[in-house]
């Protein structure tokens, strides 16, 4: 055999070992995915999904992306196109069938896997390659991200990302341009799916692949996608930076929750104290961590790892999670720390297997991935247990309204109304694609809605969290306005009260008064949001907003307006001046449907 023919031979085998080596790799991780997310293909409609229902409903891919006008609608707080686009293709491939948009969620996160495999096999072996993908589908971030539509462009932004490092890569280290440009490409999808991805240009000098003038050159299209996003952010948006933030945010307070991230990525919440945590379960995450650092400390030594492309990557992760902490807050392992807990599974797995020489050194590194991927199993199972009543709730909320005549009225848990806003989006969603003219929306937020539904005689039903069910509530009269006007308890009449509202270029602004002390609270519905006395926030909503003011003054004594209702769609400004009222606890006209509480006064045992 000549020598050519033999070089042909060798390369033509290592091509089919790698070629077996992918398909393998591939079948097993998608195993993987479905053995641990099967029962999101069991899940409704959750969470946000009727206001994207809604909105990809009522507006085509071409407004959402190309007009300024429409994109804020989708989110006033940031740019992401793709998460509608993520429900148009499931709609226009599945229709109102839930199950299929997650199934393809669920492919989604296996083809992120099995691309986070690609990614780390160009540097370490398949030991190591095979540990990233495993715990990146063994996150808690990936559970939540599993389970809820609404976080498809995360997953979808995470996939286009690592392809785009992939092929950036493959790019450089085979001086071939076509390559990074198709990584820019995937880059560009990733941008329109979160801002998170954004700062990934940052990372590409840094990747250890050719000379740092290659990497300069090559990342020169990654460089112009990012300089377009910013002017594209800023048409939409008209500000580059921010978030969800309403509220003046205490700095200690975001620090103590970056801090946390790792706490929360091994399972603990916000819900119990750190102490309790590592003395139960916790405390032997935190030794697989322990071992997982002394692995980095051995690996600083040797200088096995490209630390300054991890030093960058660790600060590029958790800068946009700054605005976050505080609010929303960074309260759980879920969609915010997705990216952070993919780059810490690759960091991890790299790590453990270190290229090792002593026998026992290759098993102590096979022991320890091994722990480390039934401690993140254990972890999920853990979660899995504690969200799975919060994603029955809403699964049993959607169904309800999705299958209600018009003789049926809700009464959504507390934040009524946005349960009201996103439960009813879902109903005009559908209506809209059925070409129907109306959909049905009997909610009821507030003692009103309770009454008016009452004196129609409908059936009125809530969610029972002892039994995960519905209940018909109907007769229950005295209860539901417990519940609804829980706010009155405490509150006096006459107070001075002041209320400004202005709307105009998608911000809305307020001023509350006249009192300069205490605090000022919206009630949307019956549920109460604490706002500064004077702010703004961009808002893409124009419904009419339905709404009470509360001040709780310094004293202890609580005043709150009447129902007001700034009609944006026809008016810029709204100005109310009063004094506050104490709406009585009860429903006129309504004594042919009593409650119990009612019955039993009217009907005394042995009367």
């Amino acid at each position: 055999m000549s020598h050519s023919t033999h070089s042909r031979f060798l390369q033509i085998t290592k091509h089919n070992i790698a070629q077996n080596e992918n398909c393998f790799v591939f079948v097993l991780l998608c195993l993987l995915t479905f053995v641990l997310h099967n029962s999101a293909l069991n899940g409704y409609w959750r969470f946000d999904d009727g206001m994207h229902l809604k909105f990809v409903a009522t507006y085509a891919p071409w407004q959402y992306y190309l007009q300024p006008s429409i994109t804020v609608l989708q989110s006033y707080a940031n740019v992401t196109p793709y998460n509608a686009l993520f429900y148009d293709i499931n709609l226009a491939l599945f229709g109102m069938l839930p199950r299929w948009h997650y199934a393809h969620l669920l492919v989604v996160l296996a083809a992120t896997a099995f691309s986070t495999y690609r990614l780390v096999r160009l540097w370490r072996d398949r030991q190591a390659a095979l540990l990233a993908a495993t715990l990146f589908l063994l996150g808690l971030p990936t559970l939540h991200i599993a389970h809820q539509l609404m976080t498809g462009h995360y997953a979808t932004g995470l996939l286009f990302a690592v392809l785009s490092m992939h092929y950036f890569t493959i790019g450089v280290r085979q001086n071939h341009y076509g390559m990074t440009l198709l990584g820019a490409v995937l880059y560009l999808f990733a941008t329109t799916c979160k801002e998170v991805f954004v700062p990934l240009v940052m990372v590409l000098p840094f990747i250890p692949a050719g000379s740092l003038a290659t990497r300069v050159k090559a990342a020169l299209p990654y460089v112009a996608i990012a300089i377009f996003y910013t002017f594209w952010r800023y048409a939409v948006l008209g500000r580059l930076m921010g978030g969800y933030i309403t509220n003046p945010v205490n700095p200690v307070e975001q620090y103590k929750q970056l801090l946390s991230i790792p706490l929360l990525l091994i399972g603990w919440t916000n819900g119990q104290t750190i102490n309790a945590f590592l003395r139960g379960f916790g405390g032997l995450y935190m030794v697989g961590l322990f071992f997982a650092l002394a692995a980095g400390v051995r690996a600083i030594v040797r200088k096995k790892i490209a630390w300054p492309l991890v030093c960058a990557s660790l600060f590029l992760v958790i800068a946009p999670l700054i605005p976050l902490a505080g609010d929303p807050g960074l309260l759980a392992a879920d969609r915010y720390l997705l990216l952070p807990w993919w780059g810490g599974s690759v960091l991890l797995a790299a790590l453990v297997y270190q290229p090792f020489k002593a026998k026992f050194e290759r098993l102590l590194k096979h022991l320890l991935a091994a722990v480390l991927a039934a401690l993140a199993l254990y972890a999920q199972h853990t979660e899995h247990a504690r969200i799975a009543p919060q994603l029955a709730l809403e699964d049993a909320l959607y169904q309800t309204v999705m299958h209600a005549d018009d003789n049926t009225a809700l009464l959504p848990p507390p934040n009524r109304d946005n349960y009201r806003k996103l439960l009813s989006g879902a109903q005009q969603a559908q209506a809209i694609m059925m070409k129907n003219q109306t959909a049905p929306t009997n909610f009821v937020v507030d003692k009103a809605s309770l009454c008016e539904f009452t004196q129609k005689g409908a059936k009125i039903v809530e969610y029972d969290t002892t039994c995960n069910c519905m209940r018909d509530i109907t007769r229950q009269l005295d209860t539901s306005l417990a519940k609804l006007m829980s706010e009155e308890r405490h509150a006096i009449a006459g107070v001075p009260l002041r209320v400004s509202l202005a709307f105009q270029n998608n911000t809305l602004r307020w001023d509350l008064g006249p009192a300069t002390d205490g605090t000022f609270w919206v009630l949307l519905g019956s549920s109460p949001t604490k706002v500064p006395a004077k702010g703004s926030i961009p808002y893409g909503n124009t419904e009419a907003l339905r709404l009470r003011v509360r001040h709780d003054a310094t004293d202890g004594s609580m005043a709150i307006t009447p129902s007001l209702m700034f009609n944006m769609p026809t008016a810029t400004e709204f100005n109310w001046t009063g004094t506050s009222v104490v709406e009585a606890p009860y429903c006129p006209m309504v004594a042919e449907r009593p409650g119990p509480d009612q019955a039993a006064r009217e009907n005394p045992i042995g009367g």
